[in-house]
């Protein structure tokens, strides 16, 4: 796989775990809704070790906003499906 696709692709997958996650740890408390974001920004973290293992070696910062917003649009996308479903 290329590595432009390996930076799009990874994030987006970790960030519809995220949602999994933020949704499993929010169920029926609305109180707990910041936790749901902590957990985004630790799998946006996790992008730093796993790119680097499947063999993507230049990460810049301009990669890193894409990464973040890449992740951020899989996490909202599976969050609010499961709060709505």
């Amino acid at each position: 796989m290329d590595e432009d696709m390996l930076k799009a692709f990874v994030p987006f997958l970790l960030g519809c775990i995220a949602g999994v996650v933020s949704y499993i740890i929010t169920i029926g408390n609305v109180k707990r809704d910041p936790l749901g974001i902590i957990v985004l920004v630790v799998f946006i973290y996790l992008n730093k070790f796993i790119l680097p293992r499947l063999g993507v070696k230049n990460v810049e910062a301009k990669d890193w906003l894409t990464i973040s917003a890449v992740a951020l649009g899989g996490w909202y996308m599976v969050w609010t499906f499961l709060m709505n479903v």
